[in-house]
């Protein structure tokens, strides 16, 4: 009976790995099969403590200040609907078992290498067929160019982790081209938070491993903005216009995350949609009525006040821990495992940088590929030999 869950649960954890580059629907039943049967699993022979992820309990703490802030908050009802959301850190053990074996963290990684070069190529496809203009930006099979340009952001990340640092010209190869696939769609995504989130992730992967080479990158990138189309280049330096009407709605926006956190400073006003409460603490002079306050910190703040900015710093602390714990020593040695550590370690950053100016914490798409990535890195730890993936073990 053990072998037999344990087969099912592998084989319900291939859909979810062929789906994150993808949409909600298929992510969903496949997690929610492949973690019900790893559960019973994990039941009937539990995990050594040693085996935990450093995930675990600041996890239990997140979606104890979820369900704290919906205890207080001003729409209760909508905000408990939500706490769904706070169980998604469990997909990082679930991801770790399955991927903690070398020939099955292997396996994950080639098949989320195609599915992510097949979801970039449909995104290129669709982009290209209506005129390749930011009217028709790139929005790939998850349907929206913001939520498309997180999973590229993430995904380019690993691609870029191992290349870097993959042992074999076959690894690299495949990384090289499910990456540069996914950079092509994330410049038709026109994401400005994606772009500067990559940035950023690139700049901590050269900087783990080659900081001498960090004015390289600079040059690399100031390269690529001369040479971009004048469209390119315009939608990037925007970034950096307060008059921007785009930003000037965002600090508006900003603003009223603000006046929130000071009338609810300890759980904030709750979970639930924010554009009832947004009429009230808007500025008159804001044109936008809005869901949510595009940046994270000062959307937690709001919504979960000081406890859930204090749980919130835990949660992804450790995320940090499990994707970069040990790291530098297998950076030493190379080899697969050290790359796909270190692409996680970098898309997490980028993914905190790009949260700074949207609110990706809200889009489940990419929380899915976010934790799936942190356990695959988790269960990557010592899952490679020294010397690389053809060493023996």
């Amino acid at each position: 009976m053990s072998s037999t869950l344990q087969i099912a649960a592998s084989v319900c954890f291939v859909p979810l790995i062929l789906a994150l580059p993808w949409s909600i629907a298929p992510m969903t039943i496949a997690a929610i099969l492949c973690g019900f049967l790893t559960l019973i699993q994990w039941l009937k022979a539990p995990l050594p403590r040693r085996e935990w992820s450093p995930v675990a309990i600041p996890a239990l703490g997140w979606l104890a200040a979820m369900l704290l802030s919906a205890s207080f908050a001003l729409d209760r009802s909508a905000s408990l609907s939500r706490l769904g959301k706070g169980l998604l850190p469990a997909l990082v053990p679930l991801a770790a078992y399955h991927t903690a074996r070398r020939a099955h963290g292997q396996r994950a990684l080639g098949l989320l290498l195609i599915s992510s070069a097949a979801a970039s190529l449909y995104g290129i496809f669709f982009f290209v067929a209506h005129s390749a203009q930011f009217a028709s930006r790139a929005r790939g099979p998850v349907g929206h160019y913001m939520t498309f340009g997180g999973q590229l952001l993430l995904l380019v990340s690993l691609c870029a982790g191992v290349a870097l640092m993959a042992p074999t010209l076959r690894w690299r190869l495949a990384a090289a081209s499910a990456g540069g696939l996914g950079a092509l769609a994330l410049a038709g995504t026109f994401t400005r938070s994606a772009w500067l989130g990559l940035f950023a992730s690139l700049v901590v992967m050269v900087a783990a491993i080659r900081p001498r080479r960090l004015p390289f990158l600079l040059l690399a990138v100031a390269a690529l903005y001369f040479a971009a189309p004048p469209t390119y280049r315009d939608r990037l330096v925007s970034s950096f216009e307060p008059n921007h009407p785009g930003n000037r709605e965002r600090t508006l926006m900003w603003q009223a995350g603000v006046r929130m956190f000071r009338d609810h400073p300890v759980t904030g006003i709750g979970l639930q949609d924010l554009k009832p409460a947004y009429q009230r603490y808007r500025d008159p002079t804001a044109k936008e009525s809005a869901g949510h306050l595009h940046s994270v910190p000062i959307h937690v703040a709001a919504t979960m006040g000081v406890v859930g900015l204090v749980a919130f710093a835990i949660l992804y602390g450790s995320l940090f821990r499990a994707a970069g714990l040990g790291l530098a020593t297998m950076l030493r040695q190379g080899g697969l495992a050290a790359g796909v550590r270190l692409g996680v370690l970098g898309g997490l950053a980028g993914f905190l940088v790009a949260g700074l100016f949207v609110w990706n914490l809200g889009d489940e798409e990419l929380l899915y590929l976010l934790y799936v990535l942190v356990g695959m890195a988790w269960g990557a730890r010592s899952s490679e030999p020294p010397g690389g993936e053809d060493a023996p073990r």
